[in-house]
């Protein structure tokens, strides 16, 4: 059992919020990084993830915001576009 089951609603909302805002380290990013390259999701986490993504709406500020993103991705990476 972890202790995930111990931790009371009220005590693990003072956990997230002693933790909101704390940045990694490049050293501690380099390391998740490195843990996960070349980590295989399975195909039932795929679907669940693919399951929690539908229905999902946008608003249009929301929409004009990822429309730029992505051009400004697109135009600083230009092979990067699923090549």
């Amino acid at each position: 059992m972890g202790t995930r089951e111990y931790l009371t609603e009220q005590h693990r909302r003072r956990i997230a919020e002693a933790h909101r805002g704390l940045k990694h380290s490049q050293a501690t990013k380099d390391k998740i990084s490195k843990i996960t390259r070349g980590h295989k999701l399975t195909d039932e986490t795929k679907r669940k993830m693919s399951e929690a993504k539908k229905g999902r709406t946008f608003t249009p500020e929301q929409r004009q915001k990822l429309s730029e993103a992505l051009k400004r991705y697109n135009r600083l990476n230009p092979r990067g576009r699923g090549t």
